[in-house]
């Protein structure tokens, strides 16, 4: 039984109420982190066969690229366009990607690419992300929206009860009293201070690299031939079995009743209890949308993709699923209560926003599992995380320590080609100081000193050789000693001093060995 001012005693959560579970992904999930992605946030490669968008560091790119004279003149111009194009061709993804999305249809990609290559366009090919933790940059399913999911049956029930008692519901509040509508919501769920839900903790869920994907939003009517708003791509989790690791989170309950439970107005809700109301609410909406529109000619190949879909939710475990959809295009149906239709001129729910214009965004199953399993996919996901953020680490450090060794390489090839160049500069002003000495040293002889200087000199000639020895015979000894030396030298320099030489030759050496006396 429980105790008669159970309200008044606070709340305690203990291991009892603690309650593991694996996220079944059925459909594609949207959760979207309330700002677009613009293409000066990511790229699209081709990869594998098919397309890729990578998440930009588009500030470590730039800061990078700032030598760059095209990147920094479409900057300080505020070329945008420009800058983007540029982007999208010169950025390493190995070094600037913080995540990558698979792009499901090659047609979304295509037309995001051209719209971003084109210089001319203005389009904003922006895309929608999922929501992400500043830090690690993972995408996170947040606790807010499975908590919210869990909420809606359990309001949607109260406020049956209210109805079936004749009691303001939540409709009759909002139509005849409009303030009265938040007064009815306390009664159901209490002071906001003390209010109901606060029971039910429910943590983040962390997704592991590779557990979203880029789908289009396709907008499709009941009505064939009415075409749908436009909407920009999204980020979404993709659905369990499409790779990847599994996805694990935790919901946590009150104890104070003494069993895991949420104390409402319409008495204490164990967990069970949620969980058949959770079921039968979006269960029956499930086969109410499948009805209305899965059924129609044109929606025969979401018919068909969702199947599988339908045939898992037929076979709800009472023990272990708890159905839910959550996120950004659950429909109208599946988030207000039965009782509180929307007050619009026009009708309502008369579309569905299709994944790729083929799966309906949302749907999943929380399947309870032991607590080894939660802890050991906690670990895995946790570590996928680690392992991503080191790789990219240790990519930029690696890139980092590549162009600092390379700069230092080209520094030291600088200064080598400037210190060679700086010995030819030696080198040519030597031998020049050396030709001006020499020319200003023949300057200053006679004619016949130059004369046997210059056959010393390199570039001297067969002829000057000839001039000098027709000139022996009119110098004094002393000249004519430095002379015949002068000629030794010469001949021997070009082979004609020594082995078989002409007649005429041997006599000009015989003439030059007497007068050097050898």
């Amino acid at each position: 039984m429980d105790h008669p001012n159970m309200q008044t005693l606070p709340r305690r959560w203990n291991a009892e109420g603690f309650l593991p579970f694996r996220l079944e992904v059925l459909t594609p999930i949207f959760v979207g982190s309330g700002e677009d992605l613009s293409p000066l946030e990511y790229v699209i490669r081709e990869e594998s066969g098919g397309y890729v968008l990578h998440l930009a560091d588009a500030a470590a790119w730039l800061l990078a690229e700032r030598g760059n004279s095209a990147v920094s003149a479409a900057l300080n111009a505020g070329e945008m366009l420009t800058l983007r194009c540029l982007m999208t061709e010169r950025l390493d993804v190995n070094l600037y990607s913080l995540g990558r999305m698979p792009i499901q249809s090659a047609e979304v990609a295509r037309t995001l690419q051209a719209r971003i290559t084109d210089p001319r366009s203005l389009s904003k090919a922006e895309v929608m992300p999922f929501v992400r933790n500043p830090v690690t940059r993972a995408a996170i399913l947040p606790s807010s929206s499975l908590k919210g999911a869990i909420s809606t049956p359990l309001i949607d029930h109260l406020d049956r009860l209210l109805t079936g008692t004749g009691q303001e519901n939540l409709k009759k509040a909002m139509q005849f009293q409009p303030s009265g509508y938040q007064a009815t919501l306390k009664k159901i769920l209490g002071d906001i201070s003390e209010h109901a839900m606060q029971a039910l903790k429910v943590a983040d869920i962390a997704v592991p690299p590779g557990g979203t994907s880029i789908w289009a939003a396709r907008e499709m009517s009941l009505k064939p031939d009415k075409p749908g708003v436009p909407k920009p791509p999204c980020e979404a989790l993709s659905p369990s079995g499409a790779g990847g690791l599994p996805l694990y989170g935790s919901l946590h309950l009150d104890c104070r009743s003494g069993r895991p439970a949420i104390q409402l107005s319409g008495g204490v809700f164990e967990w069970k209890r949620i969980v058949a109301l959770c079921n039968n609410f979006y269960k029956d909406r499930f086969l109410a949308e499948w009805d209305r529109f899965y059924r129609l000619p044109h929606f025969k190949q979401a018919c068909g993709a969702l199947l599988p879909v339908r045939k898992r939710i037929e076979k709800l475990n009472p023990e272990t699923d708890l159905l839910l959809r959550v996120g950004r295009y659950s429909h109208i149906e599946c988030v207000t209560v039965t009782n509180n239709a929307p007050q619009i001129k026009k009708g309502y729910g008369k579309t569905r926003t299709l994944a790729d214009g083929i799966l309906p965004f949302g749907w999943a199953i929380l399947h309870f599992c032991p607590q080894d399993e939660y802890v050991a996919g906690i670990a895995a996901v946790e570590k996928s995380i680690a392992e991503a953020r080191c790789q990219r680490q240790k990519a930029r450090v690696e890139y980092e320590t590549q162009r600092v060794r390379l700069l230092e390489q080209q520094r030291q090839m600088a200064a080598a080609v400037v210190l060679a160049r700086e010995r030819v500069d030696a080198e040519k002003r030597r031998r020049e100081e050396e030709a001006a000495r020499r020319e200003a040293e023949l300057a200053n002889l006679s004619p016949q000193e130059r004369a046997i200087v210059a056959l010393a000199l390199p570039g001297a000639t067969e002829k000057e050789s000839m001039d000098l020895f027709v000139q022996l015979g009119t110098l004094d000894a002393n000249l004519q000693q430095r002379a015949a030396a002068a000629l030794k030298n010469y001949w021997s320099s070009v082979g004609k001093w020594s082995g078989k030489q002409s007649d005429k030759q041997k006599k000009k050496i015989a003439r030059v060995k007497e007068i050097l006396a050898e």
